[in-house]
């Protein structure tokens, strides 16, 4: 029987854990480094992509710097054709002194080739090349859309016979006071801005450069593409997607077979389009190297981790992490001279603190690169939207430097104070879009003109403008002004609310050698001083004046 006594309990053997503390570190070090290492190979892949974007957006950019490059060789020959075509209307030379003239025009404009100017009749009467004199024009399609439409005109793009060289021709009719075209001034334009869009991409191997017109020619190439001048490769996929669309970006061979990417943008005023392309094998190069290099790499730092955690402890493994934050700490609040990598670290964590520098280079690098962008914000801030030139704020900027640099070298600073005459009622009596070309008109012309003296052409404010002359004294800055007056008068601006009829503008003019203590807004003051005096003598006029003079006439 049993004598009610409760039996001992047998004590519970306690369960042997299957992995070690070691084994359990080893296998979270695993499933660690697996999700590292998958994410470290799809980043490369990530980055072949990114190469493949980087390399379309680069050669983008390049195709549209060509084709804005172009665009300014337009505006310059549009505004120079537009002189001259005044000039001819009003006041038709003998042959001869015309060849002369016209020669000695474009002597210092290397984009100018050829300038010439034929009759209503299309008969050339004058131009550079007399060999020209002569012919007739008359069936050209940019002579006829000048002539009937009285309004600048481009042809489109053709290989020159004689210099072998992508050529594009400019026509600006020749319209007389009464309104009758007296002829057509044309202009052949040096495309130079394609060789030096080829030196940017040249430091790319395998890239190359093409222009092509509307029919799918090759009007110009880089130089491993010189045998396709002249030709049209229809069959090409590239010049048919070029022609289909007017911008944009495509992945083919190019004409020469090698598989390119491309980017291109159809050239302002003509039916032509700029292609830039880049070698897809050099932009891919290296990536599959990269990726088995990344495999290595990961597979040898699971070792290390591996060997840390299984030796691991204070020593190897907490102390070092907690320095290395520490660090990273530093990092955090900006003190990025800070160096992990001064320290002594045991082999294993060496990488990382080289990591952690270069991630400290990085970001100062790229605190240099925000601080570079703000300066080119700075510079933005600093041109007149309207005008292209300098605002207020960039001509103070300016002045002052130029202020500073003539004390120094004990120097003169010549300044023009410009007003656009009755512009307030020119601004009634036509609107403000005929008032804003009116300003674009008067800007460019000013910089034409002082293009080999002045270091700063600026939109002041409202009509007036000012012109920065370092190194003028008095005289040769009011000859230049006077000649600055005499083009905006033979702009023939209508203005029917001026005594004169048409646009005209006042300048003062003053030329100052600082003095210690002296501001620069004395120069400015005195030259303000000198336009009003202009304006007071009856405005389209020009008044020098000086420091005493001003004083003398307060």
């Amino acid at each position: 029987m049993p004598d009610g006594r409760a039996r001992p309990r047998t004590p519970r053997k306690r369960r042997k854990p299957i992995l070690s503390i070691r084994a359990r570190l080893i296998v979270l070090a695993l499933l660690g480094i697996a999700p590292l290492m998958f994410e470290r190979v799809e980043a490369l892949r990530q980055a072949s992509v990114g190469r493949m974007e980087r390399a379309r957006a680069d050669a983008v950019e390049l195709a549209q710097r060509g084709v804005a490059a172009q665009k300014d060789l337009i505006y310059s020959a549009r505004a120079l054709l537009q002189v001259v075509g005044r000039v001819y209307a009003r006041m038709p030379p003998q042959q001869g002194d015309c060849n002369q003239d016209l020669k000695a025009l474009v002597r210092d404009i290397p984009w100018i080739r050829g300038l010439s100017i034929a009759g209503a009749d299309g008969r050339i009467r004058c131009a550079t090349e007399s060999q020209t004199v002569g012919l007739n024009v008359s069936d050209r399609a940019h002579f006829r859309k000048a002539l009937n439409s009285r309004e600048f005109a481009l042809s489109d793009y053709f290989v020159d016979q004689d210099w072998q060289l992508p050529t594009l021709i400019a026509a600006f009719p020749a319209v007389a006071a009464d309104g009758t075209v007296r002829g057509v001034v044309l202009a052949s334009i040096d495309l130079q801005w394609l060789g030096g869009l080829g030196i940017s991409a040249a430091h790319r191997p395998g890239s190359s450069v093409l222009l092509i017109d509307g029919e799918g020619t090759v009007v110009a190439a880089s130089a491993n593409e010189q045998a396709f001048v002249g030709k049209r490769p229809s069959t090409s996929a590239l010049t048919q997607n070029m022609l289909a669309h007017e911008a944009g970006t495509v992945t083919t061979h190019d004409i020469d077979g090698v598989p390119r990417i491309f980017g291109y943008a159809r050239v302002p005023g003509t039916r032509a389009r700029l292609a830039v392309g880049l070698d897809e094998n050099m932009v891919q190069s290296g990536i599959d190297r990269d990726i088995g290099v990344a495999y290595l790499q990961l597979a040898l730092i699971g070792i290390f981790v591996l060997l840390i955690t299984w030796f691991g402890g204070e020593k190897l493994i907490v102390r070092p992490i907690r320095s290395l934050v520490r660090t990273v700490a530093r990092f955090g609040r900006g003190d990025l001279h800070v160096r992990a990598s001064r320290e002594h670290w045991v082999a294993e964590f060496e990488p990382l603190a080289i990591a952690f520098d270069d991630m400290a280079q990085k970001l100062a690098t790229r605190e240099e690169e925000l601080r570079i962008a703000n300066e080119h914000l700075e510079e933005l801030a600093s041109l007149d939207g309207l005008t292209g030139l300098a605002n207020r704020r960039g001509f103070d900027r300016e002045l002052e430097r130029a202020w500073r640099c003539a004390a120094d070298r004990k120097e003169v600073v010549a300044l023009m104070m410009v007003d656009i005459d009755h512009f307030k009622l020119y601004n009634d009596r036509y609107g403000h879009v005929a008032g804003d070309t009116c300003l674009r008109a008067v800007g460019e012309t000013l910089s034409l003109v002082t293009l080999e003296e002045a270091v700063l052409v600026a939109r002041y404010g409202g009509e007036e403008f000012v012109l920065l002359l370092p190194g003028l004294d008095l005289a040769r800055a009011t000859e230049l002004a006077e000649e600055a007056r005499k083009s905006i008068e033979d702009l023939l601006i209508t203005n029917a609310e001026a005594p004169c009829g048409h646009v005209t503008i006042s300048v003062g003019v003053e030329s100052l050698a600082p003095i210690e203590g002296q501001p620069a807004s004395d120069l400015v003051e005195t030259a303000d001083g000198a336009l009003y005096a202009a304006k007071r003598r009856g405005r389209n006029t020009v008044v020098a004046s000086t420091p005493t003079r001003l004083r003398m006439a307060s």
